[in-house]
């Protein structure tokens, strides 16, 4: 149920849970996307082995910053779900500051993440709403990274 790579839940889990949710009719959550902007960057300009670490320590803040608030998955970015728009909204403003003092820390690269969220309500299309949220994501960074968008 984790990806070996950062430890968080994997797709499996995050489809399980997803399901498992829909099925109270009386519970709505959010989705949200997140992603590393620029990531091939990271990868072509300090090797792959960096892009791993980079990973390891975005995945160790989301842990952090919403082990209380939510589930972490990993899909292909970092997937969450949440109960509460402003645990969102407070988390990912907590990983920002988190991914501003790695970078500072590091001092190689300027990581900043762009995500995508939106509320699952009952009788929504779960389809429908994961492709809602990456359009959201992909908003969010073509609107200038590193910001989220509803």
């Amino acid at each position: 149920n984790h990806d070996p790579l950062t430890r968080l839940y994997n797709r499996r889990y995050l489809v399980n849970q997803v399901n498992e949710w829909i099925c109270k009719p009386e519970k709505s959550f959010w989705i949200v996307l997140m992603d590393v902007d620029d990531f091939k960057a990271v990868n072509d300009t300090y090797g792959h082995d960096a892009g791993d670490e980079v990973l390891k320590a975005v995945a160790e803040l989301f842990m952090d910053k919403m082990k209380t608030y939510g589930r972490v998955c990993r899909w292909g970015g970092e997937e969450v779900l949440f109960d509460d728009r402003e645990q969102v909204l407070h988390s990912f403003r907590n990983i920002q500051e988190g991914l501003r003092r790695y970078s500072q820390n590091t001092r190689q690269m300027d990581i900043t993440i762009s995500g995508g969220m939106e509320r699952y309500e009952a009788d929504k299309q779960l389809d429908l709403l994961f492709t809602s949220v990456d359009r959201k994501l992909y908003t969010a960074k073509n609107n200038g990274k590193n910001r989220i968008v509803e």
